[in-house]
This record gives C-alpha cells, structure tokens and sequence, in this order.
C-alpha cells in the first residue's frame, strides 16, 4: 500500500468513529421515542444531519489530503468505505446493547411498538372518522403481533447491511457534489 492510500484510508477509519457515535445516538433516540413519542420529533432532523457529515468529511478529504484531485467515483467509494467502518462499529454496539447491557430490549421494543399500534387504534376508533384505516391497522398489529423478534446479532447484522445499502445510494449524489470538477480554462 503506498503512503496516500494509508493517509486516505488512517482518515476514513479516523472519522468512522464520530460518524459511528452519531449512529449510535439516533439508535438509541430512535428506540427510546417508544417510550416518550415526543423523540419521534427529532428522527428527522438527525437523519438529515448524515448526509451533511459525509460530505463534510468527504470535502475535508478532498481539500486537505488529496488536494482537490478526486474524480467522483473515487468519492462515492471512499464514502461507502467510510459508511462500512462507521456502521461495523455500530453494528457492534448495537449486538453488546442488545445481549448484554438490555438483554429484553427487543422484546420490549416489539410490545411498545404493539401498544403504540393499539393506542393509534383506540384513538382512531373513538373519533369515529377513520373508519377505513382500521383494517389496515389492524393487520398491522396482527403481524407485528405475529413477527418473531430478531435476535441481537440478526438486528446487528440488518442495521449493518442497510447501512450498506444507504450508503451505496446516497453516496452517489455526494459524490457528484464532491468531486473536482475539471478547470475550464480560458482561451488565450
């Protein structure tokens, strides 16, 4: 390996651990707004704050490692690279979380979800309005009912693979920002 692919990829591995700790607090935001519906409010703003992350870290690599010379497929790499780092580490948190520090946190999970459902329906069925999203609704509790709870290594395994997935699809337009653009140079 030559020196700048050590350089790039020391950075990569350097910056996968903040962006991993900020998967690690939408994770657990992401769970504890089943017990206080308040936190479902800030899902949305924390997940638009990733894509802003990636391409800060990317334009910091771009203008301070590479200087300026990266075509957009080395960028939409080095950011799936870095989403791959960064979702191992919480991958990993996640398995420890779920089998060691709470070891029924998902069965918990799955019957706040199920109550949600149900208070959603109570609701729904006392104002009388929605009559025609109760049977959809009702399946929905049915199968969550129904749904076997994952295991802590599946749940880390599925975080890790659509983190995957996510980061081979939003690193494309990433990378089409990032990318040098090539100079336009004036005729003389």
């Amino acid at each position: 390996m030559n020196s700048l692919a050590t350089i790039v990829n020391n950075y990569l591995m350097k910056m996968a651990v903040p962006l991993a700790a900020w998967f690690i607090l939408e994770y657990l935001v992401k769970y504890a707004m089943y017990s206080n519906v308040v936190l479902s409010l800030l899902i949305f703003p924390m997940m638009l704050v990733t894509p802003v992350a990636l391409w800060w870290i990317l334009r910091k690599l771009r203008r301070e490692i590479l200087y300026d010379a990266i075509r957009g497929i080395q960028a939409w790499s080095f950011g799936v690279q870095l989403m791959f780092y960064a979702s191992l580490i919480e991958a990993l948190f996640i398995y420890v979380y779920n089998q060691y520090i709470k070891p029924g946190n998902l069965h918990t999970l799955q019957k706040a979800a199920i109550e949600q459902y149900e208070n959603v329906q109570q609701t729904l069925a006392a104002s009388g309005s929605f009559e025609r999203y109760m049977p959809r609704l009702e399946e929905a509790i049915k199968a969550l009912k129904e749904a076997p709870v994952l295991t802590p290594i599946e749940t880390a395994m599925t975080t890790l693979s659509n983190n995957l997935f996510l980061s081979i699809v939003l690193m494309i337009p990433i990378a089409l920002i990032v990318r040098k653009r090539p100079q336009v140079s004036s005729p003389s």
